[in-house]
């Protein structure tokens, strides 16, 4: 009897060692399918308490000239110089488990290194209740250096779009304007919904 009772311990021993691997494997892959369902982080999203600020379009756009204002453009936030380009950067704000405050404030414009507030907007901050989100547009008056711009918030960035060279008459003059650009136009971009399994 004594060799029946010997030789089902090492047996017993390989089941549990089978079972935990087993367990073990199952655990790693459900982990997996959880993180292929819920998908990469959206590279044009940026996370701020609870929302997210996700960049649907951005464009290149007309704003205000020292010409459109009759030369008496001092002190006007939109003034769009021959040296600068007004941007306009179209959001989804959403809130995700649970009622949050959003406050587009947090986010800045860099073009180079130099952060830049919005100069106009339709949204500032509100609450959304949670899963709601809405729309809307910042615009940024950013210098035409040829730089990258991306738009920031705490730690985490989203880039934008390459801004364009200003021609080599532009300055800001008080409603003497230089010659338009002769860089190409910037195109605008516009992106993709990303579809919920």
């Amino acid at each position: 009897m004594s060799l029946t009772t010997s030789s089902a311990a090492p047996r017993l021993w390989r089941v549990a060692l089978v079972a935990l691997l087993v367990l073990t494997a199952t655990a790693f892959g459900a982990r997996h399918v959880v993180s292929v369902l819920k998908g990469p982080a959206d590279p044009m999203t940026l996370q701020v308490n609870g929302i997210s600020y996700r960049v649907l379009h951005v464009e290149q756009v007309s704003g205000l000239s020292d010409a459109d204002l009759g030369g008496m453009s001092h002190g006007v936030n939109s003034l769009v110089t021959t040296d600068r380009a007004l941007v306009r950067v179209t959001l989804e704000v959403a809130a995700s488990d649970a009622d949050a405050g959003y406050d587009t404030s947090v986010l800045r414009a860099l073009a180079g290194t130099v952060p830049l507030d919005p100069v106009a907007g339709s949204m500032k901050r509100g609450s959304l209740r949670r899963g709601g989100h809405l729309e809307g547009a910042l615009s940024y008056v950013v210098p035409r250096n040829g730089a990258q711009l991306r738009l920031t918030a705490p730690g985490q960035v989203v880039p934008l779009l390459r801004v364009d060279t200003a021609g080599p008459a532009a300055t800001h003059d008080h409603g003497r304007s230089g010659p338009p650009s002769t860089a190409p136009p910037v195109t605008s971009t516009t992106v993709p919904k990303q579809v919920s399994p």
